[in-house]
């Protein structure tokens, strides 16, 4: 873990850095490199009948982690969307429990 869920982001401008925010991420959380997974998804941002311009919007699932680390987690993907052109952006931590999170059929331990 984690997943980040990036909304309103482009792929195409997410792939710049994508390598650099997975090294950066992995460095700080001293995670296995193939547990961070990165999922762009289209957003439209809907309120009543109105549409409006999506705004970069990151959601991390993981297991809970130190606030140190959680600061460093958001201002590495703040710096990352800031330097392909998404000058402002929100990121919300969700966390993950042990007793719910299933490999296989099996609870993990």
């Amino acid at each position: 873990m984690p997943f980040l869920r990036f909304h309103a982001v482009e792929k195409s401008r997410l792939d710049l850095v994508g390598e650099r925010l997975i090294s950066e991420i992995v460095r700080t959380l001293g995670c296995p490199r193939e547990t961070v997974v990165r999922g762009p998804i289209d957003s439209s941002f809907i309120s009543g009948h109105e549409q409006f311009q999506a705004y970069p919007f990151v959601k991390v699932e993981y297991f809970k982690r130190p606030l140190e680390q959680q600061n460093a987690v958001a201002k590495i993907i703040f710096e990352c969307l800031k330097e392909i052109g998404y000058p402002e952006s929100d990121v919300y931590f969700s966390f993950l429990e042990k007793d719910c999170y299933y490999e296989n059929g099996e609870v993990i331990k």
